[in-house]
């Protein structure tokens, strides 16, 4: 891992749809912006402040959420998360969030934590050694084909 720049910012944008409402999540009955789908949206934005700081083979994973959802967003409306490094100590990485709807209005904040790990021993905790290379062998034919 290369040194985190505190202050490091990345933004991300998408349109929400039915395919990203409540109603789609399961998290609720209206069609609006899903909670699940506005935090998704904010990690993804996490992942692109840290990205340029990462070496081969690493990658964050998400360990600690706290983020509020204080307005609603409709079907057709563009929302926007945003990420900000404020902390980085060691592997672990804390971010500020927060997203907007089109009008500039604040939709959700809060903090975000994510952990650096090295992609292949963190997969191999998870499925097991044998199981990972059955894993990635699969995944390559699946990408030669």
């Amino acid at each position: 891992m290369k040194e985190i720049q505190l202050n490091a910012e990345a933004s991300v944008s998408l349109e929400v749809t039915d395919d990203n409402t409540a109603v789609a999540a399961g998290s609720g009955s209206l069609r609006v912006l899903g909670t699940p789908f506005m935090i998704a949206l904010m990690e993804k934005a996490t992942c692109n402040a840290v990205h340029e700081f990462l070496e081969f083979g690493e990658t964050t994973v998400g360990t600690c959420i706290s983020v509020s959802h204080d307005k609603a967003s409709g079907v057709s409306e563009i929302v926007t998360a945003f990420a900000k490094i404020t902390a980085a100590e060691g592997r672990k990485i804390t971010f500020s969030v927060y997203a907007e709807n089109e009008s500039g209005d604040v939709i959700g904040k809060g903090v975000i934590e994510r952990f650096v790990v090295k992609s292949e021993k963190f997969l191999s905790k998870v499925y097991g050694a044998v199981s990972y290379t059955h894993l990635r062998a699969h995944e390559t034919l699946r990408h030669l084909v």
